[in-house]
């Protein structure tokens, strides 16, 4: 699935697999998968915590916090590092 965030006139690709969900339903969620298009947006994306905050509804402190929240879950879950490095790879090949 593609997942288009708009930004300043900007946009960014994000193909996540492993979902069927729009932009919208991740926003919406309080899972992992918010956390993870947190974490994308912010490493890949460039965006500051203030503007994904901003995306997402959330203040930016909630969005430094998610981003703890996924780096710790990462020490203990393989399965959620494989998708981020398989979405890691997928953005590696796009041309934006």
């Amino acid at each position: 699935m593609f997942l288009e965030l708009l930004h300043d006139g900007l946009k960014t690709y994000t193909i996540i697999k492993e979902t069927n969900k729009s932009f919208d339903e991740i926003k919406g969620e309080r899972g992992i998968l918010r956390q993870i298009a947190m974490d994308l947006l912010c490493r890949v994306g460039g965006l500051s915590g203030t503007e994904i905050g901003e995306m997402m509804g959330v203040d930016y402190s909630t969005v430094s916090q998610r981003r703890k929240r996924l780096r710790e879950k990462l020490k203990n879950d393989n399965h959620i590092a494989q998708i981020i490095k398989r979405v890691e790879v997928d953005l590696s090949t796009i041309n934006i």
